[in-house]
């Protein structure tokens, strides 16, 4: 007898949704899945402070930078390589300098390096005119404030040994005044220093890449105005890749393996549970079948 099309839902092997799961999930990584995606409020903001800068850069003498601060590790690379290459991507594409620095994360400086490499690469521009890595510093408190008030009393020298004033970018940053935004990428915390410390001093912006477990610690500071925007996950990070236009970025690949997934899911979810429903129903009428025979 032919085994009925809810018994067969029932008894898929799980080894063949998995190896689903894996094609859908590896898809867009070679075939880019553009898909529908509304960009958030703070998105949008921070894409706009950006734009700020650069139009201001085209005109000016002394160009503003961009100071990313790169408090992040392989653990989070998922959602904050994204991030950071979009930035870089705006900021390459735009006229806007920026430097890399990290005060807790060694690894920071060194991965963000090779995004900027990689990027500037293909935009032809070049390090020391267009980006320099501070990279990490270890700083307490009291240091950190020194940083603030006078960046090159705790920072001599780029990661190459260049000394940080001969820099040709550098020529333009007299001191932290002159960095008209702070991109804190994180995947824990540390954007709160920012806050505390240098906007009071300074009247810097400062907005965040953050993962999404910890996006919603940060709202309380973008509704206070504290902080000027925000990418939140991969999400975020894909939704500054479409404001760049820089639709081949891992935030926009992730996000297409991503929801292929989900609608693998969701449809075995349904299907699993239809299943069941009509099985249930199949056992009921033979049950009611055999009573009635009994009589």
């Amino acid at each position: 007898m032919k085994k009925p099309w809810y018994e067969w839902i029932q008894s898929i092997d799980r080894r063949i949704i998995y190896l689903v799961v894996f094609v859908l999930v590896s898809l867009p990584f070679f075939i880019p899945i553009p898909l529908p995606m509304d960009v958030s409020e703070q998105v949008q903001k921070l894409y706009n402070k950006v734009e700020e800068i650069a139009e201001y850069n085209k005109t000016a003498k002394k160009k503003k930078v961009v100071l990313f601060s790169m408090e992040w590790d392989p653990a989070v690379q998922a959602e904050c390589w994204p991030q950071t290459e979009a930035m870089a991507e705006h900021c390459l594409t735009r006229g806007v300098p920026f430097i890399l620095f990290s005060r807790w994360r060694p690894e920071g400086p060194t991965l963000a390096q090779q995004i900027a490499e990689k990027r500037a690469k293909e935009h032809g521009k070049k390090y020391g005119e267009d980006w320099v890595n501070f990279g990490y510093k270890r700083m307490d408190l009291p240091a950190f404030l020194a940083f603030i008030k006078d960046i090159y009393s705790q920072v001599t020298k780029d990661t190459e040994g260049t000394p940080i004033r001969t820099v040709p970018m550098m020529k333009h940053v007299e001191s932290i005044r002159d960095v008209d935004l702070i991109f804190h990428v994180t995947g824990s915390v540390g954007v709160e220093q920012w806050i505390q410390y240098l906007q009071p001093e300074t009247g810097v912006d400062v907005s965040i890449g953050c993962t999404a477990i910890i996006g919603p610690e940060m709202y309380p500071y973008l509704d206070s105005g504290q902080m000027v925007g925000m990418m939140e996950g991969l999400s975020g990070a894909a939704q500054y890749e479409r404001l760049v236009g820089h639709l081949e970025g891992r935030g926009t690949r992730g996000m297409g393996s991503q929801n292929l997934a989900h609608f693998w899911i969701i449809a075995m979810m349904i299907l699993g549970n239809v299943g069941y429903v009509f099985q249930r129903r199949r056992e009921r009428l033979d049950k009611q079948r055999v009573e009635m025979s009994g009589e």
